[in-house]
């Protein structure tokens, strides 16, 4: 009797819920690809938080939207901060997994980024942008944070390899959303905007380019390597969609580094930098009238007043030319700490600037100036000197670095020489792919050093 009630039960409890989830499936059907969206997202969540590795590959691939702002929500306005936060946490949860932080083997370059950081944060207070100067000082301390990770998650020339080939990839995703917009929904023809990815960076387009400077070389130097054609062609595309967001963002400085790597293959592969620059033209000139009258309102007239001062006031080239002369009395009266970071347009009408209306706050237009003028010479000349140990980190790992390691070595160098000819004419000194290029050359160097040691043994 007893075993019969037990049998009813069950089974009216199984038809209970045979009936609830039928209705939920009812209810839930039209909603069932964002249920599974987001179950997707759940699980890929709970990896990258098990995997503070991955997690890492996570932001280097969310690099190129860093400057994208996709998400109308302010302070989480990109995936770029969300990775930050997700790779925080996976470090936290697998702090005893992580391995060891040797410093003595990242050499002066961490110390020289804390001076600097440590210089900004003395100088916060004392500001008259308080707030640009905080928010700038701890875009530094998270850059030199991200860069001690990446040394420490980043321990081979596979792990290397991976983080490359995801912030292509990324790179080549943000380049699509970034051309569709342009060509179809908010470019010259429809909203107004002559400069591509201005919509979504919230204001001049110059920032979005610096991920695609650097990865243009990158994915040219992978595509050097492969053997397959179809993997070829997908590092050829890669590089295209970057150079054509560079094109049609219409920086200029950006475009003077493109011409610079076009004549640095001119010199190694001369047959597919005409190939490459002929591309180039040919899109340029598909889309020339959807361009040009737009492109013409905004810059003819620009150059036009530049040749024929008579005519009419230019600030473009005034401004630029005199932002040297308002830097360098900046450093001279604040030579040891600067002005704070991000203070030099509110302190430039002290300096003389009259191209410019002060009240703008528009920054030196120079990386290495308003560093300078910024952090003085203590803070300043620290952070110019991390750039230079990069730079030559990424020559040594080309030159004498293992063979699989050199081309990435190589493309990053050239890519890095690409963002800083951008820097000098735009301030782009606090970048999170900052972070990312730093690790990037610090691995590669330890490899290249750590490799060429047992050889250096046995020649003894």
């Amino acid at each position: 009797m007893g075993g019969q009630l037990a049998a009813k039960c069950s089974e009216a409890w199984a038809a209970g819920a045979g009936l609830i989830v039928a209705v939920a499936l009812v209810l839930a059907w039209p909603y069932l690809w964002l249920i599974a969206i987001a179950g997707a997202g759940l699980a890929l969540l709970y990896f990258l938080l098990r995997n503070p590795f991955w997690a890492y590959v996570a932001f280097v691939f969310s690099l190129p939207f860093a400057t994208l702002r996709l998400i109308p929500i302010r302070g989480i306005s990109n995936p770029a901060f969300m990775a930050i936060i997700v790779l925080s946490l996976s470090v936290i949860f697998n702090l005893h997994r992580l391995p060891p932080l040797r410093m003595g083997r990242l050499g002066v370059k961490p110390w020289l980024l804390a001076l600097f950081i440590a210089v900004a944060l003395i100088t916060s207070p004392f500001t008259i942008n308080q707030p640009d100067a905080v928010r700038f000082a701890v875009i530094a301390i998270a850059i030199l944070l991200l860069y001690l990770l990446g040394t420490m998650l980043i321990a081979d020339r596979a792990k290397l390899r991976i983080c490359a080939n995801w912030f292509l990839l990324g790179t080549a995703l943000s380049a699509c959303i970034i051309l569709y917009d342009f060509f179809f929904v908010h470019g010259p023809l429809k909203a107004g905007f002559y400069r591509a990815g201005s919509f979504y960076a919230g204001g001049p387009a110059t920032g979005i380019v610096i991920c695609f400077l650097v990865a243009t070389p990158v994915a040219l130097l992978f595509a050097e390597e492969k053997r397959y054609w179809i993997i070829r062609l997908g590092y050829f595309a890669v590089a295209a969609l970057s150079a054509a967001t560079i094109i049609f963002s219409a920086t200029r400085s950006a475009w003077l580094a493109l011409a610079f790597l076009a004549l640095i293959e001119l010199f190694r592969r001369p047959v597919r930098a005409v190939v490459g620059v002929g591309l180039m033209l040919l899109l340029v000139v598909g889309v020339v009238r959807l361009y040009l009258p737009v492109m013409y309102e905004r810059y003819t007239i620009r150059a036009f007043s530049a040749l024929n001062p008579q005519y009419g006031k230019q600030t473009e080239v005034g401004f630029r030319i005199e932002n040297y002369q308002v830097g360098a009395k900046m450093l001279a009266s604040y030579p040891l700490f600067g002005v704070g970071l991000a203070n030099f347009g509110t302190h430039a009408g002290q300096f003389g600037r009259e191209t410019v209306p002060v009240d703008l706050g528009l920054n030196a237009h120079n990386a290495v100036l308003e560093v300078l003028a910024c952090a003085g010479l203590i803070g300043g000349l620290a952070y110019v000197l991390v750039w230079l140990l990069t730079f030559y980190e990424l020559i040594f790992a080309a030159r004498r670095g293992p063979p699989p390691v050199r081309p990435l070595a190589l493309g990053m160098a050239v890519g890095f020489v690409l963002y800083v000819t951008h820097s000098m004419f735009h301030s782009g000194y606090a970048a999170l792919l900052l972070a990312f290029i730093f690790a990037m050359s610090t691995v590669m160097s330890r490899l290249s050093r750590e490799g060429k040691a047992p050889s250096e043994t046995a020649r003894a």
